[in-house]
This record gives C-alpha cells, sequence and structure tokens, in this order.
C-alpha cells in the first residue's frame, strides 16, 4: 500500500516541509519513496489501519476517517490520500485570509487549548501547545472588523475586534490572559 500526504492549500496539493506517517499495527516503518509515497509493506491481513501523519507545518493527527482496509484496495494500484491539517506555523501561500496570534498569560507562558470564536461567522481555533493559533477564512468578500471571543477555563473570557483584511494574513501578535 502507498500512501501520500496532501494539502488542500497549496495549489497542487503538495505538502510543505518534512512530513511523516505512522501506523500503529503495522508490522514494518513506514518508507518514504523518493516520489512523496509512503510505503507500507507487510501488513498483516485481516484489520483496518489508521494512520497517525504530521510535519513540520502540519498538526499531528490520527486520522481515523481514513481508515484504510488494504483488501478493499485495487491490488495493481494500491494508492490512498490522506489530506493533512495545517498548525499556526504554516507558510500560508498568498491570497489567503489568514489570522494569527499568541495567546500567552501575564508572565509570558504559552496557553494551549484556547479557544477563539469569530462571533457571528462560524470559524474558530484553539490555540495549540505554544499558545499560537490561526484561523482560515475560506470566504471573504471585503475587509471587515471581525469581534474575537476567547475562553479558557480558569482565565476571565476576552473579546477584541480586529480588522480583517482580504486575502492577507493579519498578524495580531500577542493576546494576554488574566487568570480568574
Amino acid at each position: 500500500m502507498a500512501v501520500m500526504l496532501k494539502d488542500d492549500l497549496t495549489p497542487d496539493k503538495m505538502v510543505i516541509g518534512e512530513v511523516f506517517i505512522k501506523v500503529p499495527g503495522a508490522k514494518k516503518s513506514p518508507i518514504k519513496h523518493n516520489t512523496g509515497y509512503f510505503l507500507l509493506l507487510d501488513l498483516p491481513d485481516g484489520r483496518k489501519y489508521s494512520i497517525i501523519a504530521g510535519g513540520k507545518f502540519y498538526k499531528e493527527k490520527e486520522y481515523k476517517k481514513e481508515e484504510i482496509d488494504p483488501k478493499s484496495l485495487n491490488p495493481q494500484q494500491p494508492f490512498v490520500d490522506v489530506f493533512i491539517e495545517p498548525n499556526a506555523g504554516y507558510p500560508f501561500p498568498e491570497g489567503l485570509t489568514v489570522l494569527k496570534g499568541k495567546i500567552v498569560d501575564l508572565e509570558y507562558k504559552p496557553i494551549p487549548e484556547v479557544t477563539i470564536k469569530v462571533k457571528d461567522m462560524a470559524e474558530d481555533a484553539i490555540s495549540e501547545g505554544n499558545g499560537d493559533f490561526f484561523i482560515h477564512f475560506k470566504i471573504f468578500a471585503e475587509d471587515k472588523n471581525i469581534t474575537l471571543k476567547i475562553n479558557k477555563d480558569g482565565y476571565e473570557a476576552k473579546e477584541m475586534t480586529i480588522l480583517l483584511k482580504k486575502r492577507i494574513t493579519t498578524r495580531i501578535g500577542i493576546i494576554k490572559l488574566i487568570p480568574k
């Protein structure tokens, strides 16, 4: 079986930087081929496999929805595509509307797992282990003010208004949360 990691944000769907996969239950570690495919050899029969994937610019995550049953693949073309999600360090291509920031406490220590929601919109994010977050706005017609609602148990909730520019990465820098 051959697995290709892909990225929805690049025009050619190719990933950026170093990436990896792990396959729990596989007898052998995946082999990265020079074509970009990860080759999985000697998989025990009779079970489905999930893939753990990530990389320098991608969240490490278990892709259970990508569970693979080797028996269901065409033996002549046993290829599987897995789309991976960017992390806050991702070098977003020009032309996307993105908001980036970092959540810290009063001592500038990063705060992970903070919920950042955009008022009256579906977009949201959760800060990563280093406090960084990003929100990618897929449909955005014009520059506009948005309100962020920032929440984490043990800290005072915070709201802030940001001017978000169309097709630009807006960096809002550091946001401090105050403990309750």
